[in-house]
């Protein structure tokens, strides 16, 4: 990869996550090439590191809003957290106070578009995308995020989803 390129896309790690003590799925076994963020072994398992972030950020924090997501991952100590929800906003075509849901999959997906997006610049791809959809569906399934599957929903032994219905494991 050129050196020009964007670290998080380098790294594989297009959200630019910090190294914490947290073992994410998909992890290079080699971090020596960033002393600050996690290297993935490969661009799903970083995307699914950001969806999996999100997750936490709306279950066990509350933040459903643009504004209240982004102010936490990208805090003003360290970036314009101002022009960085306006961006999102935009991308996802609502207000920075609107609410969200992130696991509904068209807004987990744009919500991961327009992170990767800003924290890397422009990508190569139409709308300044690093990755295609095919990419990123990817990487959200790992993360549980499934297009035509809402949050709740089961799935059947034919792999479609049974709104509403209780996995009979778990009823038994």
């Amino acid at each position: 990869m050129r050196p020009e390129t964007p670290r998080g896309i380098r790294n594989y790690n297009p959200g630019n996550i910090e190294r914490t003590s947290t073992r994410w799925q998909g992890m290079a076994l080699d971090q020596s090439g960033d002393s600050r963020f996690i290297v993935f072994s490969h661009p799903v398992w970083g995307i699914r590191a950001i969806a999996r972030t999100l997750i936490t950020y709306q279950d066990k924090h509350g933040l459903r809003t643009v504004q209240r997501i982004i102010q936490r991952w990208a805090p003003d100590s360290e970036n314009n957290t101002v022009a960085y929800v306006a961006a999102v906003s935009a991308r996802l075509h609502v207000g920075p106070g609107e609410a969200i849901d992130v696991f509904d999959y068209r807004t987990m997906l744009e919500l991961v578009r327009a992170i990767v997006r800003h924290e890397n610049g422009p990508g190569p791809l139409p709308e300044g995308d690093w990755y295609g959809e095919p990419m990123l569906a990817e990487g959200l399934a790992l993360a549980g995020i499934l297009r035509g599957v809402r949050h709740g929903d089961c799935m059947d032994a034919g792999g479609r989803a049974t709104p509403g219905a209780v996995a009979d494991e778990v009823s038994a």
